[in-house]
């Protein structure tokens, strides 16, 4: 793999969905790496005015070797803001623990929390060094809130979770500010379309750009947007503080 040309903010999971509408938002102001493992589509589109912004390279979080390899690639790249967006959803549909196949474990694990934190760790020493370094991960409720049908999902997302809070906890404020955002709403986007039956009635889902304009609101920042830690989403585009068990 040859060296990515230099970028400030990567984003995980860029070819669809809420990383698609993060990447499509961000690009028109900061420079924008997105990584996902098929080429985004608006990119065979018409050049936008922030195409020069953005740069994509091929990477599947399910490979860990090869995500190392890519943050090697990215040696001379001044990352100062890391957005985790990539989603394994598994192979459609709810169904108990005792259903879920080893496949589908080691799949879903491999891609939502294994890849994401060996990137999250090779990354630290460059989001560090460009102090305050920014992550932001687009959570869920089932990481705090696990619910049935949904257990190799609940567990990779509550796995990245809890390894994100660590992460929060090994550095000062002034060094690393980590975000964890729980929409309240379901998003429409395209996968979720896919997975909805014929006539399903979308009226009470939201469109990602509303995630992208938090997303933008934390990065374009001019001071810290707000103290790490989790944060429920809500419809207005407005964050309540999740407050999570702080010690035993």
């Amino acid at each position: 793999m040859g060296k990515v040309e230099s970028a400030h903010i990567l984003v995980t999971g860029a070819s669809q969905g809420i990383g698609k509408a993060i990447v499509s938002r961000l690009a028109s102001q900061h420079s924008v790496l997105g990584v996902s493992r098929s080429k985004p589509e608006f990119l065979e589109a018409a050049p936008s005015p922030s195409s020069n912004r953005f740069t994509w390279s091929s990477l599947d979080l399910a490979n860990a070797s090869a995500v190392e390899q890519f943050v090697t690639s990215l040696e001379p790249v001044a990352v100062r803001a890391l957005i985790l967006c990539a989603i394994d959803y598994g192979d459609g549909g709810r169904h108990p623990a005792s259903a879920i196949s080893v496949s589908e474990w080691q799949r879903m694990i491999a891609t939502n929390l294994i890849g994401h934190c060996v990137l999250v760790s090779r990354l630290l020493p460059q989001l560090v060094g460009n102090a305050p370094g920014i992550i932001i991960n687009l959570s869920s409720d089932v990481a705090v809130a696990p619910a049935a049908g949904r257990a190799a999902y609940a567990a990779s997302k509550a796995g990245l979770h809890a390894m994100l809070r660590a992460v929060e906890a090994e550095h000062p404020v002034e060094e690393l500010r980590v975000y964890q955002l729980i929409p309240t709403f379901q998003s429409l986007t395209s996968g979720i379309r896919r997975r909805r039956p014929a006539g399903f009635d979308f009226s009470s889902y939201a469109d990602p750009a509303l995630i992208a304009e938090v997303a933008d609101r934390i990065i374009s920042a001019s001071r810290p947007f707000a103290p790490s830690g989790t944060y429920l989403v809500r419809r207005d585009g407005t964050l309540d503080r999740f407050h999570e068990v702080a010690g035993i």
